[in-house]
């Protein structure tokens, strides 16, 4: 019998049937949709005008879920249209992932996002052009195994994540998940949020604020939490008044929300 099985095992493996000791233990933490269309930041951010966007959608989330597979924490995020216009890598989106496990951290978004956590992080992971960056609690770029895949035929991106890197997965954690347009600025790294401006040009958003206060964020994952959502927009609890909660005068950038398992 334990013959029969070996000799099973080289013929599918002969046949190109991937044959594993056994398959990766998974848990799903948190699984959200998005409303798709709602990739607008503080209610009226356009996309470039360069064709290469086409009609927008690149920074418009519509899925997110965390899980773990094996010793991977997985991230999957589905996005209304991800494009790679050169084929070079750089699919115009960028995301960021701010992860707090209750211990304290940091407490604004980096790469030009212009904007501070409600949960401040210990790691925060972002990706843009398919590359992924992990920064701990100081905003220092940690080494890294994480590596990202995208299907652009699906509009989906998956991003994973070591275990032993940033730890398993508790209950407490929170997560803060925001999308933008990645600027590499001809260099074809990670880059940065591309700014949004008061009006839309080839290579920038509009509908925002010419003085680099407004935060370069058109959609986020924000899930229903009244407590929070009336401290972040206390007149209508939307993401488009938690985008648009800036303020020059007082020097106050929007505060971005969390979601919890």
């Amino acid at each position: 019998m334990r013959t029969s099985v070996v000799w099973m095992a080289v013929a599918l493996w002969v046949l190109g049937i991937a044959v594993l000791p056994g398959a990766a233990s998974s848990k799903v933490w948190i699984e959200v949709e998005d409303p798709a269309n709602d990739d607008t930041g503080d209610g009226d951010y356009t996309y470039p005008t360069d064709p290469n966007f086409g009609d927008g959608g690149q920074a418009d989330l519509t899925y997110f879920k965390i899980e773990t597979v094996g010793e991977v924490l997985r991230f999957t995020l589905a996005f209304r249209d991800l494009v790679d216009p050169w084929s070079v890598g750089n699919r115009l989106t960028f995301v960021a992932i701010a992860i707090d496990n209750g211990k304290g951290g940091l407490e604004e978004l980096g790469h030009g996002a212009f904007a501070r956590l409600a949960a401040p992080a210990e790691y925060v992971i972002y990706c843009g052009g398919g590359v992924v960056e992990l920064t701990d609690a100081d905003g220092v770029v940690l080494r890294s195994k994480a590596a990202a895949r995208v299907d652009v035929d699906t509009d989906t991106l998956v991003i994973d994540v070591p275990i032993d890197e940033i730890g398993r997965p508790g209950k407490r954690w929170r997560y803060t998940i925001a999308a933008g347009l990645q600027d590499d600025y001809g260099a074809g790294g990670i880059g940065d949020f591309r700014l949004v401006n008061g009006e839309a040009a080839q290579w920038r958003g509009g509908g925002g604020d010419d003085l680099a206060i407004d935060p370069n964020v058109y959609d986020l994952v924000v899930r229903t939490d009244r407590k929070l959502l009336k401290r972040l927009a206390p007149e209508t609890g939307s993401q488009s008044e938690i985008l648009g909660n800036y303020s020059l005068e007082e020097n106050r950038l929007v505060v971005l929300p969390y979601i919890k398992r």
